[in-house]
């Protein structure tokens, strides 16, 4: 992926880096910190939305309630009246902005289904409007089709920048090191083993609760 989180100037202003000789290097691991982070927080659109909407399909709930991927916005929804209707037989849906729209027939929200948070992102799921045409999503294969832009945020996290920079800084000192897998710290007399991920950029993922939790 191309790196969104953080720029190599970030990167040589917290590591203290004031020359060029390094720079597509650092750009490399930027690239990869910011994929090994998404890996980690299990988050494959990642943390930066897509700038353009697209289009995914989803199975129909048969409920009020359809889960989506994140997005941070929605712009068209579109239903097949009956699971066995043509690929291109769908009725477009609605959607709506509580307190703006009225009558909509569907609105994105977060949260918890029972309680739906409408106001913050990214969305989550789409639940049927109260006003609108419609009780629930038809049930069966693909019968909803959503264009969104798809990810956690329309800007990166502060905190996620922050553990991308890290992540890339420890490699890089890695890298310095020789790649070797426990090296000794001059300032703290002791070895250090190397560890898959940094464990303080895990705890900040961990903590700031951008790790999702594993389905089924």
């Amino acid at each position: 992926m191309a790196n969104d989180y953080a720029t190599v100037g970030e990167v040589k202003a917290e590591a203290e880096i004031t020359d060029s000789d390094h720079d597509t290097i650092l750009g490399r691991l930027l690239d990869a910190a910011a994929s090994t982070i998404d890996r980690f927080c299990r988050r494959p659109d990642g943390f930066v939305a897509v700038s353009t909407a697209t289009a995914r399909y989803y199975a129909g709930s048969g409920g009020p309630v359809q889960w989506i991927d994140e997005c941070t916005s929605v712009s068209a929804v579109a239903v097949k009246d009956s699971a066995t209707d043509d690929e291109d037989d769908y009725t477009t849906w609605t959607p709506g902005t509580i307190g703006t729209t009225t009558g909509a027939d569907v609105f994105a929200a977060t949260g918890d289904p029972r309680r739906p948070d409408y106001n913050r992102t990214p969305y989550k799921f789409l639940i049927v409007g109260p006003n609108g045409d419609y009780s629930h999503f038809t049930k069966g294969f693909s019968t909803v089709k959503v264009t969104a832009k798809w990810g956690y945020a329309t800007t990166v996290p502060d905190d996620i920048k922050e553990a991308t920079i890290m992540q890339a800084v420890r490699w890089y000192k890695r890298l310095q090191s020789g790649m070797s897998d426990a090296v000794g710290s001059p300032d703290l007399g002791q070895i250090m083993y190397r560890q898959k991920i940094d464990p303080d950029v895990a705890l900040i993922l961990s903590a700031g609760g951008h790790r999702r939790q594993t389905v089924g």
